[in-house]
């Protein structure tokens, strides 16, 4: 059995939809607590998500207290779908698996407390959550995280104009991409010493 998680409540089937893979698909994972991160609207830029060597998922949050202003206050539904038509390897998430087609819904779970679920699974050992900290090891890791998808989505021109998270989190990050993609940084012209006759 398969697990997709939506906000959206009663549905009957899945249809595919274009995400950040601009093909449409029906996700799904077959971890349910990986599963419930998806739950709540939330991107890579409110977390890095990963998962162990025994496939459970650790979050790592990208701006101090995400975990809770993401899942706070928030339902979602379970819905169980068959593997079939679902495809693995597609979308360079190990754990994320796809179908082209549309998914009749095996059976559906309400989470009415999202929050409190996660932190459930979290004290039950099923789920790793890293709360943002100021460690220079941590502050890196996140920091490659948010760059890797500035530049592989092209937003770093416009991010902070179109998300309030970029003015709010990521502000000396972006201005310091911005200094130093200007090109100030490489060779100017070329001295007279190095040209030889």
């Amino acid at each position: 059995m398969l697990y997709h998680v939506s906000p959206t409540p009663n549905l009957r089937t899945l249809t595919p939809r274009i995400s950040s893979h601009h093909k449409p698909y029906v996700y799904a994972v077959d971890n349910l607590t990986t599963a419930l991160l998806f739950g709540a609207k939330k991107d890579d830029f409110d977390f890095l998500l990963d998962t162990d060597s025994q496939n459970r998922p650790v979050l790592y949050e990208c701006y101090p207290d995400a975990f809770r202003k993401i899942y706070q206050g928030k339902g979602c539904a379970v819905y169980e779908v068959e593997g079939d038509g679902f495809l693995r390897n597609l979308t360079g998430w190990a754990p994320e698996l796809v179908c082209e087609t549309e998914v009749n819904v095996v059976r559906e779970v309400t989470i009415p407390d999202l929050y409190a679920c996660l932190l459930t699974e979290e004290s039950a050992g099923r789920l790793m959550v890293y709360r943002y900290n100021q460690s220079p090891e941590y502050r890196r890791l996140i920091a490659g995280h948010i760059v890797d998808r500035m530049i592989r989505f092209d937003l770093l021109e416009h991010f902070d104009r179109v998300d309030i998270r970029g003015e709010l989190y990521f502000r000396p990050l972006i201005d310091g991409l911005k200094a130093l993609l200007d090109g100030h940084l490489l060779p100017g012209t070329i001295s007279n010493n190095c040209i030889h006759n």
